[in-house]
């Protein structure tokens, strides 16, 4: 029997990860582990950020599927920008409205708004739907 061996976890539910979460501070290893590239954009002027100002990777079922530029308003969660990765699957806009829900309620609030450019229209009419 392997050490490895045992009980597998429960699979959690999708959550977004801060910039500086641990498990996505150190680059190459991201790049290595998952083909993600994760680039703090603040700093960046506007026009060459390709994500957003403060960009948050979405994880599911072991890999980065996605990312959310989001943004707390008395009115919200407003998602400014969003992106699927090329490899992410169906499900992508059900996990990203699941962590968008979730992000939500931590923060006391339930409604959640999508920007009319956050993504491309096929993006942005996937997460509307799935968000409803």
């Amino acid at each position: 029997m392997s050490t490895l061996a045992g009980p597998v976890a429960a699979p959690r539910e999708p959550v977004f990860l801060g910039p500086f979460d641990n498990l996505i501070w150190h680059r190459f290893r991201v790049q290595r582990l998952f083909g993600f590239t994760q680039v703090l954009q603040a700093y960046k002027p506007t026009a060459r950020r390709e994500h957003g100002y403060y960009v948050c990777p979405l994880p599911a079922d072991g890999r980065l599927i996605a990312r959310a530029d989001l943004a707390f308003t008395p009115a919200g969660l407003t998602v400014h920008q969003a992106s699927f990765e090329p490899h992410a699957g169906p499900e992508t806009a059900v996990h990203f409205a699941g962590a968008c829900r979730n992000l939500a309620t931590a923060t006391g609030t339930n409604r959640i708004s999508i920007e009319a450019d956050a993504a491309d229209p096929p993006t942005t009419a996937a997460l509307r739907k799935a968000l409803r």
